[in-house]
């Protein structure tokens, strides 16, 4: 417990204001993890925990079981319960869902923040209480902003560097502007569409993990399963990086988003680590055991080349193949003289006087 004006420990102080700044504090404005806190009587510092919702002793005002010291949540001592860590003490939230913690712009960098280096207390703040359709709003704002530096460097180098190099003929510079708007209008569309895809398949992956955690024995409500997987998806920002993220940055922010959703889930859902590990892995493992199965049963359907015999012939003689063919150009012994009928130039005996 810190002071919401300097940050100073307010643990085991008497008085109700911070010995560092002044300011003034009371316990109930405070948010603690169940049984995490020591409420001590100011009297005779006996215990008391803090059982409710949040964190505070039920009821607020009761007389102390050991000396009899009127106690109010206001006026007790506080500190932290054995073997509890500081930081562990009190009951985070989800910065997205917290509207005093600055503008939309800055919790919407924190929720992404702690997506990536600290699932286990996102899982906490999800645990002690979420909205799911501000859960869905997060996720729809990451796929989406994640194509649109891509998007947008794509459609520079497509449509509108060849707007400037176009000449100056009038009908060119318009037929280039009508493709621009028609390539502006194309990729919101496709934007639009991965975008409400992607969180389809995110809800359906969440089913599908829900229903395993039933089978094994586990009770998930929707609105845990769904939150948890929606504030997972902060590793996706890094798919931003112009044409470096889609291409060099896919595998690696899926695996991350997968170990993240995981421990998150654990913590939201106060589960077993490797029920959270069948649940979440089993249908990535169902669906590459389809994709491998698919493709061996494509490649076994594509049909063989069949190859023509080969037909060998016996030699016209008859004697094999070891007497050589004469060759092309060597003409017949009888057609070597010509035609002495067919030569006008040629007599015979009888025609000489």
């Amino acid at each position: 417990m810190r002071c919401k004006g300097c940050g100073y420990s307010l643990w085991n102080v008497p008085g109700r204001t911070c010995p560092e700044c002044g300011r003034g504090f009371v316990p109930s404005e405070f948010e603690f993890q169940a049984n995490a806190v020591e409420f001590c009587c100011p009297g005779c510092m006996q215990q008391y925990y803090g059982t409710d919702e949040r964190g505070l002793p039920v009821p607020r005002a009761f007389d102390c079981v050991k000396c009899g010291t009127a106690c109010e949540v206001d006026s007790m001592i506080l500190r932290a319960a054995p073997g509890v860590r500081e930081d562990e003490v009190e009951l985070h939230r989800v910065p997205w869902e917290q509207e005093s913690q600055g503008g939309r712009l800055r919790r919407f960098w924190r929720t992404i923040g702690e997506s990536l280096r600290r699932p286990t207390q996102l899982g906490m703040a999800i645990r002690a209480g979420t909205d799911a359709r501000r859960a869905t709003w997060f996720a729809l704002a990451i796929l989406f902003g994640a194509l649109v530096p891509t998007a947008l460097l794509t459609l520079a180098f497509g449509l509108i560097l060849p707007f400037w190099t176009a000449g100056t003929t009038r009908t060119g510079a318009s037929a280039l502007g009508a493709e621009l708007w028609q390539g502006v209008a194309t990729g919101m569309g496709v934007m639009v569409g991965f975008t409400l895809g992607m969180l389809a398949s995110l809800a359906l992956l969440a089913l599908v993990a829900r229903l395993l955690l039933r089978l094994l024995g586990e009770r998930v409500s929707w609105r845990t399963m769904w939150c948890s997987t929606a504030y997972s998806v902060g590793p996706f920002v890094f798919l931003a990086i112009p044409c470096l993220g889609p291409y060099c940055g896919s595998v690696p922010m899926f695996v991350w988003f997968i170990v993240a959703w995981i421990i998150v889930l654990v913590h939201a859902a106060a589960i077993p680590g490797w029920k959270a590990c069948v649940a979440v892995l089993a249908p990535f493992v169902l669906l590459v055991i389809l994709a491998v199965g698919g493709i061996t049963t494509l490649v076994a359907m594509v049909p063989s080349p069949v190859v023509a015999p080969v037909t060998v012939t016996a030699s016209p003689t008859g004697q094999g193949g070891d007497e050589e063919a004469p060759a092309p150009s060597d003409a017949p012994a009888s057609s070597a003289a010509p035609d002495a009928a067919s030569d006008p130039e040629t007599t015979t005996p009888e025609q000489v006087p």
